[in-house]
């Protein structure tokens, strides 16, 4: 079982797979004279350096780097790393491209800790470390991804064809080992950088919900009028 990091989990987890469920089939077309909707997340409370966590397996591999809590990661400026934005509810706007994207366990911890795509994406799960990783990625009540990975250099690929938040744990004593994916059935999501910014491009002209998702703050939300070619700053902050 995975270690719990928040006790609002849970609740998360069920409101973002709520959000992240428009109410018809999403229709993708190209989209004329789109707007485009950018800002940044900022922590305005105290910002205290990320606790080291406890490497109590595999220490000979796992502890050659120091490893720390990634739930919580504020730039110097305040910015907020690894926030989830996204329109909740939209039904139409630019088509979906499903690609590949990776999730590499490397020196013992995931990387990137949070992932975010699109359903029909092929993930790739690697393991850079000479010791066995067992990848575990589940949503609230069922499993989407759960291999082990003994051998340095191994890869497995698998088509993920269900949308939500997942969180990602590893079954073989690495317990410190977690991260996050977000799965949409549309393209309109982002993830904040290291300053806390995002971007989100193509959106229709029209009124829409944002919502900002992070593991350890919560939820936000905040209404957008996007109009033809306009620019739009929606920015949050939390205390």
């Amino acid at each position: 079982m995975y270690p719990t990091r928040m006790a609002f989990a849970v609740a998360a987890l069920a409101g973002i797979m709520v959000a992240a469920s428009p109410a018809g089939a999403y229709e993708g077309a190209p989209v004329a004279a789109g707007g485009t909707i950018s800002g940044a997340t900022t922590f305005l409370g105290k910002v205290t350096p990320p606790a080291l966590v406890k490497v109590d397996k595999d220490a000979g591999v796992c502890g050659k780097t120091p490893k720390h809590d990634e739930s919580m990661i504020v730039s110097a400026t305040k910015g907020l790393k690894n926030v989830v934005v996204f329109i909740e509810k939209i039904e139409a706007g630019k088509p979906i491209q499903a690609g590949s994207a990776v999730l590499a366990n490397i020196e013992c911890r995931y990387e990137p800790h949070v992932l975010a795509f699109v359903v029909g994406t092929e993930l790739a799960v690697s393991n850079s470390d000479p010791v066995l990783h067992n990848t575990h990625i589940k949503l609230p009540r069922s499993d989407v991804f759960n291999y082990g990975l003994p051998t340095k250099g191994q890869v497995i690929k698998k088509r993920i064809r269900r949308k939500g938040l997942m969180k990602v744990g590893c079954d073989a004593g690495h317990t410190w080992m977690q991260a996050w994916i977000a799965v949409f059935d549309h393209p309109y999501f982002a993830i904040t950088d290291a300053a806390g910014h995002y971007q989100i491009g193509d959106v229709p002209p029209g009124r829409y919900t944002l919502v900002f998702w992070h593991e350890k703050l919560g939820r936000k939300t905040k209404v957008v009028e996007v109009a033809a070619k306009a620019k739009i700053d929606a920015s949050v902050a939390w205390k």
